[in-house]
C-alpha cells in the first residue's frame, strides 16, 4: 500500500501522528503546512531507515465488521438537548463513567482551538457533546489511552475514523477495556482557516469571541444554525465558515479521497445525524433530534441491552441509509486551490477571510440554473 511517508503525496495522510510516535529514533516530527494541516517529518540524520514508520502509517481500512443500523434517541430530554443528534454519545460516556472508566473526546481550549482530552466524570463529558467541525489536536491523547488501558481502566475513545485507525496502530494490540467511538465523518476542515475566521469575526463586531455552537437547536434539529457568543452575552448568527466546510473548500486533501468514508467501520460503534429519516420511518419524531447508530463489533452488540434501556432504538437495514449519510467521499470544490493559495500568499487573512469564503463558495450561474431546473421537475412530478 501506498503511503504519504514512502511518496509525500498529502492526498494519504490523514494527520493523525502515529508514526512520530511510534518511531524508536524520535526522527519524526509533525509540522504544519501552509494550509494549517499537519503533515510528519523526518530528520534524516537521526533515521535508521527501519520503516516502522510505514508500517504504523493509520490510512488504510482494514475493517471487515458487519454492522447493524439503528434508529436512536436518547430517551433523557434534557441530555437530547446538549447534544448535536440523538444524544448517543452521551449514553456512551455515562456506561463508562458508572463503571470506573476514562472518556476521551473533543472540546475547546481557551482559545476555542479545537483539542483531545480526557474527563473522569459525566459532568466533564458535558464539553465533548457538540459538533466542533475543525480537525483536533490529539495533543497526548493515544499516550494516556495507552496508559489508562494497561493499568486496567476502561477506556471509551471518541473521534473521526482516521483518528480511531491512529490510535489502533499506535496500541498495536487489542485490549478488551476499549470501546471506541468513531463520529461518521463529513470531512477535517483546517485549524488555520478556522483561526484565520475566528479573528476576522472578532474584527468585524470588535469584541471577543466566548463561545462557538456550529449546532444551535433553538429552532430544532432540522433547522441548526451556527451561533458566536461573545463575552458581553451578544449572539449573532454566523455560518460563512460552516458553509465553506459543508461546500468542500477548507477541508484536509485526504478527506476527498478517504478510505474510511466506507460502510466498514474501524470502531465499536459509530453516531452520526441520521440524514434521510423522514424516507426510512416518516413516524419518527426528529424536532430534539435523532441518531444513526451503527453497532459494529461483538464489544459494541454486548453493549446494546444497556443502550436499549436508555435510548429508543429501532433495527434497520443498513443498505437503506447509505445514499442519505456520509459513506462515500466529499468532492473538491473548484475554489479550493485559489483559496489556499491565496492564504499562502497573504492575500487571504485575518481581515478578509470572510469575504474571500463568501466570494469563492458561490454557487455560480450554470449551477443555480440546473437547481432551479431540478427543482421544476420535481414539482410537475408530483
Amino acid at each position: 500500500m501506498e503511503n504519504y511517508l514512502s511518496t509525500r503525496k498529502k492526498e494519504l495522510c490523514n494527520g493523525c501522528g502515529t508514526c512520530a510516535l511510534k518511531c524508536p529514533k524520535n526522527a519524526i516530527s509533525m509540522k504544519e503546512d501552509e494550509e494549517g494541516f499537519l503533515y510528519p517529518i523526518i530528520n534524516k540524520s537521526k533515521c535508521i531507515n527501519c520503516k516502522l514508520c510505514e508500517k504504523v502509517c493509520s490510512n488504510i481500512n482494514d475493517s471487515n465488521y458487519n454492522s447493524e443500523a439503528y434508529i436512536a434517541i436518547n430517551n433523557s430530554l434534557d441530555e437530547l438537548k446538549i447534544s448535536s443528534s440523538g444524544g448517543i454519545f452521551y449514553i456512551l460516556a455515562k456506561y463508562t463513567i458508572e463503571n470506573n472508566g476514562v472518556v476521551f473526546g473533543v472540546t475547546y481550549d481557551e482559545k476555542i482551538d479545537a483539542i483531545h482530552e480526557y474527563a473522569t466524570t459525566l459532568e466533564e463529558c458535558k464539553k465533548f457533546c457538540g459538533s466542533k467541525y475543525v480537525r483536533s489536536n490529539l495533543e497526548n491523547t493515544y499516550i494516556e489511552a495507552k496508559e489508562f488501558l494497561d493499568n486496567g481502566k476502561l477506556v471509551l475513545y471518541t473521534g473521526t475514523a482516521c483518528q480511531l485507525s491512529g490510535l489502533k496502530k499506535f496500541l498495536g494490540k487489542e485490549y478488551n477495556n476499549l470501546l471506541l467511538c468513531d463520529i461518521l465523518c463529513h470531512a477535517n476542515p483546517s485549524p488555520k482557516v478556522f483561526n484565520l475566521y475566528k479573528r476576522n469575526v472578532e474584527k468585524i463586531y470588535n469584541k471577543k469571541i466566548k463561545e462557538i455552537k456550529f449546532r444551535s437547536k433553538v429552532t430544532g434539529w432540522k433547522n441548526q444554525t451556527p451561533i458566536i457568543e461573545f463575552e458581553d452575552g451578544e449572539k449573532v448568527e454566523e455560518n460563512t465558515y460552516f458553509n465553506a466546510f459543508v461546500k468542500e473548500m477548507i477541508n484536509r486533501l485526504s478527506c476527498y479521497s478517504c478510505v474510511f468514508a466506507s460502510k466498514y467501520r474501524v470502531s465499536d460503534f459509530t453516531i452520526a445525524d441520521f440524514w434521510g429519516i423522514e424516507k426510512i420511518d416518516e413516524n419518527i419524531n426528529t424536532y430534539n433530534g435523532v441518531s444513526l447508530l451503527l453497532v459494529n463489533s461483538k464489544k459494541g452488540k454486548i453493549l446494546l441491552e444497556y443502550l436499549s434501556k436508555k435510548a429508543f432504538l429501532k433495527n434497520i437495514d443498513i443498505n437503506k441509509i447509505l445514499k442519505y449519510n456520509h459513506f462515500s467521499n466529499v468532492p473538491i470544490h473548484r475554489n479550493r486551490k485559489k483559496f489556499f493559495k491565496g492564504i499562502e500568499n497573504n492575500i487571504i487573512d485575518e481581515n478578509n477571510i470572510i469575504y474571500y469564503m463568501n466570494k469563492y463558495t458561490k454557487d455560480t450561474s450554470l449551477l443555480r440554473i440546473k437547481r432551479r431546473l431540478k427543482k421544476i421537475l420535481k414539482m410537475s412530478n408530483k
